[in-house]
């Protein structure tokens, strides 16, 4: 499994994971999680740097990093 294909729900449930959203994006922990659990993190990440909610390079540094992890 690597990140594009994990589910959000996936993602918060591992806690380094997590960790290394909040640390590089906290402003997507303001969004209720539970509305994504079935997404996939490719998904979503693809639709916040699209609406310029996250940066592109901050996506891919949290991409790698939890590759990485996993």
């Amino acid at each position: 499994m690597d990140f594009r294909s994990m589910k959000v729900k996936e993602l918060f449930a591992n806690e380094k994971a997590a960790a290394i959203v909040k640390e590089l994006a906290p402003n997507l922990t303001k969004y209720p999680i539970k509305l994504f659990n079935n997404k996939t993190c490719g998904e979503i990440f693809d639709l916040v740097v699209s609406k310029k909610i996250v940066p592109e390079n901050i996506a891919k540094q949290i991409e790698e990093k939890v590759n990485a992890l996993l």
